[in-house]
């Protein structure tokens, strides 16, 4: 009767490791794969260039817009130096200023208007970094020639690019925004992958422990045996 009772109690005990064990090691593979996936979780703070479209602020003839000169992109790359960062950005300068140009006299002041232009483009773009100051003189020569091609004498140039300047700013302060929103569910991805790193090391000391115990069930058998 002791014999019957003692091997059904090593038979019960057995299957009941052996299931734990086969538990714990499914939840060591799943906990790992989780806490790999999102520990390695990536999102990009980049502020992408804004794109402003002059139908915003004049909708009748600027749907159909005119040829524009072509401006060199204002995307540089970091090993390219300052100098050639300079020349990108006075070459944006100098796209604004050509079309200013083509205004009449009493719509605006052309006295020292290379020098104003640069100084005036430099204040409202040095807030930003340099790529996207790059981007601000890009978007506003752009902008400009299509005011001047449609009309630029009607259109008061001041308000034009304080109008330009403020859908910048909103542009780029609601990527900031959303940057911020994908940084804090990173940082929350990120905790969630490490604490399912630490519940699979626990998985796993709670398979070593099953895996053990079926170990000495197993030469307790033999030994009785």
């Amino acid at each position: 009767m002791l014999r019957l009772i003692e091997k059904n109690f090593f038979m019960i005990a057995q299957r009941i490791g052996l299931f734990f064990a086969t538990v714990s090691f499914v939840a060591v593979i799943v906990l790992g794969y989780v806490s790999f996936e999102k520990i390695n979780t990536k999102a990009s703070d980049k502020i992408d260039a804004p794109v402003i479209d002059f139908a915003k602020y004049q909708n009748p003839i600027s749907a159909q817009q005119e040829s524009i000169n072509k401006i060199p992109s204002s995307k540089i790359s970091q090993d390219e130096g300052q100098d050639k960062i300079n020349k990108a950005f006075d070459t944006h300068i100098d796209a604004i200023v050509e079309s200013l140009e083509q205004l009449p006299d009493n719509v605006i002041d052309k006295v020292d208007l290379a020098q104003k232009v640069k100084i005036l483009v430099k204040i409202k773009a040095n807030p930003y970094s340099q790529e996207l100051q790059l981007a601000y003189a890009n978007s506003l020569s752009k902008l400009i020639q299509q005011m001047v091609n449609v009309g630029g004498a009607e259109i008061n140039v001041d308000e034009f690019i304080k109008w330009h300047h403020k859908e910048f700013a909103t542009q780029v302060n609601n990527q900031n925004k959303n940057n911020l929103l994908k940084m804090g569910n990173l940082k929350t991805e990120q905790t969630i992958g490490y604490i399912a790193l630490g519940m699979t090391f626990g998985a796993l000391g709670i398979f070593i422990m099953f895996v053990m115990m079926l170990v000495m069930l197993r030469i307790e058998k033999n030994t009785r045996k």
